[in-house]
């Protein structure tokens, strides 16, 4: 039987002691005495974000679901059906003994911090030696502190900019492409770890999963890799299919944004990756040779370099085809895997020199020289450290002391070290320090971030906001877009609305754009009600600043105040007698709009235009459209809808998608009917609004009636007929009793997504414990043989 001191000889000390170092460094920079402070993390989009825990805490899983409705942001729209829930799931974990802010934080750094380890992971499961990986693992720093991009995912930069989930997916897509390798070429009991890896990389980013199982292709031709790679993908699929399968579903109801591709070859090639491709080169096709298992890291390098120029070339060589407005998969959020492949293979070029070399020096090398570079290299780190990072006192005595204990241990260490460790050891920290010595803003930008709202200096100003706002009866809130208000955090400080007024007011603008239908029309009101509006989507028809317009839009959803932020916008709404100054925080205005209500009887009988919105995989090309009457093809629903949007003094003739056969059927605005209906005088009643219910009491039965919530398939109604989807983006029903009820029901998608959970994770249980056994009954034989 092995002694516990054996035990402790086979501890892969220096493995474990430059893995965790290089991911301290990370976290060093990042400002972890802020990250362990209680406030309220702000910063471009992260301090967005704090929405998006908090309510799956409060109000979805409250109602077990992980999945569900939200009220608070774009007059509606699914929660985490398009976006990653896992970061989020693991917060409000940490929430439970840490306190929101801290654990919020602490989850947007773990992505990060995990580049390390799994970088090293990955190239063991490559089988290259030890000190190979150990450089490659020094990588993931160089990767994390790269500048020349920003935001595209991956490093800290974009991080901090609120992508902190394709941090975590980006980390467990190499631990995924690691354990299929082994699944295929070692044992395959690690198919099930594979599986879990794959799904959690889903569960954290689609586009990450989109990049490795292209470079599982390349494990496909291996001896086995078909079925043990097909295996791995339906598990993890399975395992994740709560979330995959509704995101399949609803995929055409997202809104597109529109991104401009990139076209420019700057971005292929920034600065800082012209010293490392001489390197990563030679290093890419010496890895290859040494090993297959280097294809499919190699794939998933170039793979963003094939890919970005299509979505401009495409549409040039074939415009009959293709359709650049219509590419979803932005080419920038891709290119992360190409940096980051140039700093893994140059690592391994490196590396792979730093082997050769300490084969032909000594095998042992003097503690004096040890010594005397390891207290350099502490001195270098110091320096870097104090000069880009602001350290309070008791930081410095920390670093102090653990670089004195490194030097003391060189000293007291055997009279003789070995030469490859200690080359090892200094190439890692020649790789390290060197990414940290180009760290230009991270350490402000982090310091920023990680402060929190409650740490800047108009936070009263912000405070009081959303004081007064949760003084007044519950309603809607647009508020003026403006880029100073970033100096309360970020200009999506308004955003929070709903999150310090605990869900009493709820922000007509939110983050997740792509996951309502609500967004475009959102921006273009934004822009009616803003002295200087963004106007993010491109093709939109905008009127900027015409808040006369942005009112009759104001009614269309249902919107009860109005926050102007610039004095001239707070000017124009004092001189429109619709607007009513109900309280002033300076520098802020709230007006009260007209009253309006959030379901009203139709006056004019709607018309159908039932020409659905492309899927995903059609809005990829032309195919799929819809034939007029002339042979031409007809705009989708949604563009029908931005038209009807556009003729402000005709929108009581509603345009909705499906409808009872009575009503009549068009093929363009102009063929609207003008037909009146006669209705009672304010027919609609008690209103109730809930996270996944509305309700309502009408006089009016049989005739349409519009609920100003964003309409998405899952709404089920009750005592009606629909709902039907209304231009511009909300719901219509016919009531068939006075009383009506709609609520949100979980759908085919949503159940069989869960059954398959369960399986997946059951199948998982018995391969782990199938596992555990077999490992325990053959420790028993060993050790009955031994005895």
């Amino acid at each position: 039987m092995t002694s516990p001191r054996a035990r402790l000889r086979k501890v892969p000390v220096l493995p474990i002691v430059l893995v965790v170092g290089a991911s301290l460094i990370i976290f060093v920079v990042m400002n972890p005495w802020l990250i362990f402070t209680a406030t309220t993390p702000t910063g471009g989009d992260m301090g967005a974000h704090v929405f998006g825990p908090a309510y799956l805490r409060d109000n979805l899983l409250s109602e077990g679901r992980i999945l569900g409705w939200s009220n608070d942001w774009f007059a509606g729209f699914p929660a985490f059906y398009f976006y990653f829930p896992l970061p989020s799931l693991v917060i409000v974990a940490f929430d439970l003994v840490l306190p929101y802010g801290v654990a919020f934080k602490l989850v947007t750094v773990l992505g990060l911090l995990a580049l390390p380890p799994a970088i090293y992971f990955h190239t063991r499961a490559m089988k290259l030696n030890r000190d190979i990986a150990l450089i490659a693992a020094g990588a993931g720093v160089v990767f994390a502190f790269l500048e020349s991009f920003s935001i595209y995912g991956g490093n800290v930069a974009s991080t901090l900019a609120g992508e902190f989930s394709y941090s975590w997916s980006f980390a467990l897509s190499l631990v995924y492409l690691g354990l299929l390798m082994k699944a295929v070429r070692d044992d395959r009991r690690y198919a099930k770890w594979a599986a879990l890896a794959l799904a959690l990389t889903a569960l954290s980013h689609v586009l990450t999963t989109i990049v490795v199982i292209f470079a599982s292709l390349f494990v496909l031709a291996w001896k086995k890799g078909f079925w043990r790679t097909l295996v791995v993908w339906l598990w993890g699929f399975a395992i994740a299919a709560f979330w995959a399968l509704p995101l399949l579903a609803r995929i055409g109801l997202t809104s597109d944004m529109a991104w401009t591709p990139l076209n420019r070859w700057e971005e292929i090639f920034p600065v800082e990756l012209w010293l490392l491709l001489p390197i990563a080169i030679p290093g890419a096709i010496w890895a290859l040779r040494k090993t297959s298992r280097a294809a499919p890291m190699i794939g998933a390098t170039l793979l963003p370099v094939i890919y970005y120029p299509l979505p401009t070339v495409l549409p040039d060589l074939f415009p009959n085809m293709f359709s650049g407005a219509g590419w979803k998969l932005w080419n920038g959020r891709l290119l992360p895997y190409w940096y980051f492949g140039v700093a893994f293979f140059a690592a391994i070029g490196f590396g792979a020199a730093v082997v050769w070399m300490s084969r032909r020096l000594p095998s042992q090398i003097s503690k004096l020289w040890a010594s005397l570079v390891l207290g350099v290299a502490f001195a270098v780190a110091a320096g870097l450290i104090a000069d880009s990072s602001e350290f309070p006192p008791w930081a410095w005595g920390v670093a102090a002391a653990v670089g004195i204990g490194v030097v003391a241990a060189s000293l007291l260490a055997p009279a003789m070290v070995n030469t490859r460790n200690f080359l090892t050891t200094t190439a890692v920290a020649i790789v390290v320090l060197g990414a940290a010595a180009g760290v230009t803003f991270i350490d402000g930008w982090s310091r920023w971030n990680y402060e929190g709202y409650e740490a800047k200096e108009s936070w009263p100003e912000y405070q009081s906001l959303m004081v007064e706002l949760d003084r007044l009866p519950d309603g809607r809130v647009m508020w003026e877009n403006n880029s100073g208000l970033n100096k309360y955090g970020t200009p999506m400080s308004p955003m929070l609305i709903p999150y310090w007024t605990e869900g009493s007011q709820k922000s007509m603008e939110g983050l997740y754009f792509e996951s309502s239908l609500t967004t475009p029309f959102h921006f273009i009101n934004h822009s009616e009600m803003s002295f200087k509006s963004s106007n993010p989507i491109p093709g939109l028809k905008y009127h900027v600043f015409d808040m006369e317009r942005g009112l009759k839009h104001m009614d269309v959803y249902g919107v009860d105040y109005y926050v102007s932020f610039t004095p001239e916008a707070a000017e124009k709404a004092l001189g429109i007698d619709e607007f009513e100054l109900v309280t002033t925080t300076e520098p802020f205005q709230v007006f009260r709009l007209p009253e309006t209500q959030l379901v009203e009887a139709a006056t004019h009988l709607p018309a159908v235009y039932e020409v659905p919105d492309r899927s995903l995989l059609k809005s990829l090309t032309r195919s799929g459209s819809v034939m007029g009457r002339d042979g031409e093809p007809l705009p989708s629903f949604h563009e029908m809808a931005l038209e009807w949007y556009e003729d402000v003094d005709e929108m009581d003739r509603w345009v909705v998608a499906d409808g009872p056969a009575e009503w009549p059927r068009i093929e363009s605005i102009q063929e609207r009917p003008d037909t009146e209906i006669d209705v009672p005088e304010n027919p609609v009643s008690n209103i109730v609004l809930e996270d996944h219910r509305i309700s309502f009491t009408t006089e009016a039965v049989g005739v349409p009636h519009v609920v100003k919530i964003s309409y998405f398939p899952n709404w089920k109604a009750t005592g009606a007929d629909g709902p039907w989807r209304a231009a511009p983006s909300l719901m219509v029903v016919v009531p068939t009793d006075n009383e009506v009820v709609i609520e949100f029901q979980d759908t085919w998608a949503e159940s069989s997504g869960q059954i398959l959970t369960i399986v997946g994770l059951v199948g998982l249980l018995v391969g782990g414990f199938v596992a555990w056994r077999r490992t325990t009954s053959q420790i028993r034989s060993s050790e009955s043989v031994g005895s």
